[in-house]
């Protein structure tokens, strides 16, 4: 069957594109000179260095996924030295890095009771992304390890982690700088066979899988698992969408409440600035008032104190009339 696939020319449009995340472990799982090829272009090894590959938690070709299953992620031991995570993540659920570092320190966790702490082998887990991360650079390929940000001083390459952003692809420049990289990404994002053609005649190991994806696309069995994970992941792009669509609902009577409550205090402030308004008026206007009884008063103490004064000359003029008439008085 595999001869005449190969020799069988495939056109148009490709059932399913290797972001099916059954489609990318079934082919992955199915071909090791795949699996190796991306190791290598991923992990910049020399295919020589790859002396073995064990998947740890291979799938059943075309037996019913169970709950337990869902996540299909390439779990394999390399080289006996090494334990990898291999992700195909298409859909932004807003939690990558927390992800991605939680599946990592799992991993990491290996060690039995009894083992010495230098036998714990290398950990990388590998994220092949359709989106770049809120924060993250918006580049092809990125690698971290745990290292001091002011010595640049690598603490471990024990544990890391690997991202390819399938959604930067276009740059020229990665082309040039790390083609074989390239090449793989761009076989994930195909969606016809002439894109895989043309693949094929740049990368000799994606020429020697074509063979490979032909069988698990002609595959009614795998083609029936790779249609499962798509209405999968459209219930849960929908239920994600209407999760969005009830919090912004929500989110939108929040709003108004809240555009109620400010045009509530709003009229309040107006009626309490109105009234300190009035007070200031009231308070401006006995200001005035009491400015004006101080004038009042202040004419009235000049007035009491002239009316004094002229009594006192009334009273000094009538002392002295009393004292000629006493006088007269005397001599008569």
């Amino acid at each position: 069957m595999a001869n005449n696939l190969n020799e069988k020319k495939f056109t148009g449009k490709l059932p399913y594109k290797l972001t099916n995340d059954y489609f990318f472990k079934a082919f992955l799982q199915k071909n090791q000179t795949a699996l190796r090829g991306i190791l290598c272009a991923i992990l910049s090894m020399r295919p020589e260095e790859i002396t073995s590959i064990v998947i740890t938690n291979p799938i059943m070709e075309g037996n019913a996924l169970e709950d337990k299953d869902l996540i299909l992620d390439i779990k394999l031991e390399l080289n006996h030295s090494q334990i990898i995570n291999l992700e195909m993540q298409v859909e932004n659920l807003g939690n990558w890095p927390e992800r991605s570092l939680t599946y990592l320190c799992r991993m990491f966790d290996q060690l039995k009771n009894g083992e010495d702490y230098k036998q714990v082998k290398k950990t990388i887990h590998i994220g092949i992304l359709n989106f770049t991360p809120k924060g993250f650079p918006p580049v092809l390929f990125s690698d971290y390890f745990l290292y001091n940000p002011r010595t640049k001083h690598k603490y471990s390459d024990k544990f890391g982690i690997y991202m390819l952003q399938l959604n930067q692809l276009g740059n020229p420049e990665d082309e040039c700088n790390m083609p074989d990289l390239y090449y793989w990404a761009t076989l994930f994002q195909a969606s016809t066979w002439e894109e895989i053609q043309m693949l094929a005649q740049k990368n000799d190991t994606i020429k020697k899988s074509i063979v490979t994806l032909k069988e698990l696309t002609a595959d009614e069995k795998a083609k029936m698992q790779m249609e499962a994970r798509e209405r999968y992941r459209r219930d849960m792009a929908s239920a994600l969408d209407f999760g969005k669509e009830q919090g912004l609902e929500q989110s939108k009577q929040k709003i108004s409440a809240l555009e109620n409550d400010l045009e509530e205090a709003e009229i309040q402030k107006q009626s309490l600035q109105s009234d300190l308004e009035q007070s200031e008026i009231q308070n401006q206007s006995l200001q005035s008032n009491l400015k004006q009884s101080e004038i009042q008063n202040q004419s009235l103490q000049n007035d009491l104190e002239q009316s004094k004064s002229e009594i006192e000359k009334l009273s000094e003029h009538i002392r002295m009339l009393e004292e000629q008439l006493a006088e007269t008085k005397k001599e008569s």
